[in-house]
């Protein structure tokens, strides 16, 4: 509007050639007038030649008022010209400041955070549209802590009233009043000072820092969850900064140290424990950052509590968002026990291995026992068997039938004692024999086993009912000789059992692989089944069943020696079977 006004009146009265027509038409009625007052009270004389004829006298009185006339309009274009002057930059002045006007207006009204002015006696003098918004309507001209804190008093808090009393900047949070739309809120108070620095009014920023709390809420809540959740964990675990101190522990580091958390954030070693120790854990903890990455070792701790523990620290490394290095974490594992254990197991294994070559040695010379003795005892045997076989060719007519029952007594003895001699070598074999493990066919060998079984006794109507397909890894020589053994057994005992049957096969439970020779003899008794194994031990009378007693003795120790197991199911009169795995 002010600029409108002036546009007009220099339309009316700002050109120079106006100026001069105005003091042209008012020279021509000063000329007119002088003309008609000299011709009318003076002269005498006519108008036409008071007009165009003066006296010379009235010549120069005129010549004179028309310059005087003349140096007015000349001084009247000056100013003028020094008033257009003058309004068309007091028109730019007022146009940038309406430029800037609007332009500090605009941002203000951008400015996110609401902003209000407040005069000295804490009236609303001033309000954008974000704090409108905040505060829930336009209340300038209100008293502030009437509308917003709805008192009839300044708030003591005010950071405006802080303001004004110091003349500083102050910043203050804290959960918004009722009226206000954000739960906190953040109050940044300045002063506003005129030209010669009174304060005459207070800037009062609010920021909504609902979002912000809210989130800094949710991260106290998870950095306690987390703490409670190492806190549970009952290793000691902490974490350093690049600096070398401590960012927090669990209770379990709190225990072994004998200090609370809260004298170890911020502190290093060395301000709480001894420089030497604290030397040692720090060239530890120099040595991981400048080789960032993990770090394990055995180390030993003195706790809290006085003892003194076998450690093993697991350290690592760990960046900022900006993958700068920002620290290290640390979790120390206690294997005092585990130390203690494997002192108790090496100490164990010392005795074990002395006591193995003690047994290999007894081992050694039992052996060397068993085959002198079997050397030994056979020379003699062979003699008196000799000796009784010649008696009773040479005397076989002097003996009556006692005597040669005696003599043939004696021969049988030989014999039995021949076999009993076998088959302790044969026992003796098995446990100190090399093992050479290969693939076997267990059918071929259990069909070429009953080959030979039949071959003993040809008129025996014995079915055989083996598997096929039964391969397994082993040593062939004991592999043979196990079967050797259980298939005799069943060939025996079925002797008198008519429509004998003989049964060699595998199963498969629970993953395992069990193989059994089953067969319908003669059975045993359940409550003796602890003595089948034995050696020298037999469930059937000698004179009914002949046999040493060491071959299913022989049959355990090659399953245990291929790390199996055996046992043994049977009925008086029902058969038996044995079962054993291999591995």
């Amino acid at each position: 509007m002010t600029l409108t006004l002036n546009a007009n009146h220099r339309k009316l009265t700002g050109k120079p050639t106006r100026v001069i027509l105005v003091g042209i038409v008012l020279a021509a009625i000063y000329w007119s007038l002088d003309a008609a007052v000299h011709s009318i009270f003076f002269d005498g004389v006519g108008y036409y030649r008071a007009f165009f004829f003066p006296h010379p006298h009235d010549l120069w009185s005129r010549i004179f008022s028309l310059s005087l006339l003349t140096l007015f309009i000349v001084y009247v274009l000056q100013v003028i010209r020094v008033r257009d002057r003058l309004a068309q930059a007091l028109d730019i002045a007022t146009q940038k400041a309406e430029e800037e006007k609007a332009r500090s207006e605009a941002i203000i009204a951008a400015i996110g955070d609401g902003l209000s002015i407040q005069d000295t006696d804490f009236r609303v003098i001033y309000q954008n549209e974000k704090h409108k918004e905040l505060v829930g309507g336009d209340f300038t001209g209100e008293y502030c802590y009437k509308v917003y804190s709805c008192m009839d008093r300044v708030c003591p808090e005010c950071p405006i009233a802080t303001c004004f009393r110091d003349g500083q900047i102050h910043k203050v949070e804290k959960a918004a009043a009722p009226l206000l739309k954000a739960s906190h809120i953040e109050i940044t108070a300045s002063p506003l000072r005129d030209q010669r620095g009174k304060i005459i009014a207070g800037l009062e920023l609010i920021r909504d820092i609902s979002q912000s709390k809210q989130a800094e809420a949710a991260l106290e809540r998870q950095a306690r969850f987390l703490q409670k959740l190492i806190d549970t964990i009952p290793s000691p675990i902490f974490y350093k900064d690049a600096q070398y101190r401590f960012m927090g522990c669990n209770t379990a580091f709190e225990e072994c140290i004998g200090l609370a958390r809260e004298q170890v954030i911020g502190r290093t070693f060395h301000e709480f424990l001894p420089p030497e120790k604290a030397d040692a854990y720090h060239l530890k903890d120099l040595e991981l950052l400048e080789n960032p990455g993990i770090q394990v070792y055995e180390a030993e701790i003195d706790c809290a509590t006085g003892c003194r523990r076998d450690v093993i620290f697991y350290k690592a490394t760990f960046t900022d968002t900006d993958g700068a290095l920002a620290g290290m974490v640390g979790v120390v594992i206690d294997i005092t026990e585990r130390k203690q254990a494997e002192d108790r197991i090496r100490s164990l294994n010392e005795d074990l291995a002395f006591r193995a070559a003690e047994l290999a040695a007894a081992n050694r010379e039992l052996e060397a026992f068993s085959f002198s003795v079997s050397h030994d005892l056979r020379s003699p045997l062979t003699c008196i068997y000799s000796a009784s076989q010649l008696l009773r060719e040479m005397s076989a007519a002097a003996l009556d039938e006692t005597g040669r029952t005696l003599v043939q007594t004696i021969c049988d003895s030989c014999e039995q004692m021949e076999e009993l001699i076998e088959a302790l070598l044969s026992l003796s074999r098995v446990t100190s024999s090399e093992m050479r493990r290969t693939e076997c066919d267990l059918g071929a060998l259990a069909w070429a086993i009953a080959a030979e079984l039949q071959m003993t006794e040809p008129e025996r109507p014995v079915e055989f009912a083996i598997a096929p397909c039964l391969s397994d890894n082993g040593d062939p020589r004991l592999l043979r000789a196990l079967l050797w053994n259980l298939l005799a057994n069943a060939w025996k005992y079925t002797r008198k059992v008519a429509g004998a049957r003989i049964a060699f096969g595998a199963a498969e439970v629970d993953g395992e692989k069990i193989y059994f020779v089953r067969d319908n003899g003669a059975g045993f008794d359940m409550k003796k089944a602890d003595r089948l194994f034995k050696p020298f031990q037999r469930l059937h009378d000698n004179s009914e069943f002949k046999g040493t007693g060491i071959g299913l003795a022989t049959v355990k120790r090659i399953v245990e020696r291929h790390g199996g197991r055996i046992w043994g199911e049977g009925e008086v009169g029902r058969g038996a079977t044995f079962y054993f795995t291999l591995k």
